[in-house]
This record gives C-alpha cells, structure tokens and sequence, in this order.
C-alpha cells in the first residue's frame, strides 16, 4: 500500500483489497488501486456532509471499479449474476416495489 494514502483512503484499501486480489489485480496495479481507494473515500466524505460527489468523480470512480473488478459486467460475470430474471442471482429481487 502506499504510504501517501489518507487514513480513509487506507480504509478503503483493506476493504477492498480481498477483492481486488481475486480479480488478479497485483503489485502492478497498485497505483490504479491507490487511485481509486482515494477517490473513494473523497466522494464517501462528500457522501457524508449531505452534498453530492461531482459527476466526473462519481463516473471516474465507476470506470476504476470497472477495470479492478470491484463492480461492473467483469465482476457480474465472475459472479454469475448476470441474469436479471432469476431471483436467485439478483439482490434487488427481493425488494418491496415503491
């Protein structure tokens, strides 16, 4: 881990870490990874104060999950939770309609 990471961002990285990992993210992404654990934990403190995370954070933060696997298709298909038909697949499935 970097040293140059926040005590947030720090937090991020052990949260996700184990994930990250079994994705094949290694040594040679940790910038990658350093990058989107502070991102983050920015927009989780912006969260926080009750405001709304710039757009370009939110949608730069998804295209670094993306490519560590943490979310996106990548991680569905890992998953195998790619058919939004079966409940069984589906963690929403379950939610009262609005």
């Amino acid at each position: 881990m970097p040293d140059y990471l926040s005590a947030e961002a720090q937090d991020v990285w052990f949260e996700e870490l184990e994930r990250v990992v079994a994705h094949g993210v290694n040594a040679d992404h940790s910038s990658t990874f350093a990058t989107y654990c502070s991102l983050e934990a920015a927009c989780r403190a912006i969260w926080l104060t009750g405001e709304v995370p710039r757009g370009a954070y939110l949608t730069e933060k998804r295209k670094l999950a993306e490519l560590l696997g943490i979310s996106g298709l990548s991680r569905r298909i890992a998953l195998g939770t790619t058919d939004p038909l079966n409940p069984a697949a589906n963690p929403f499935a379950a939610l009262p309609d609005a």
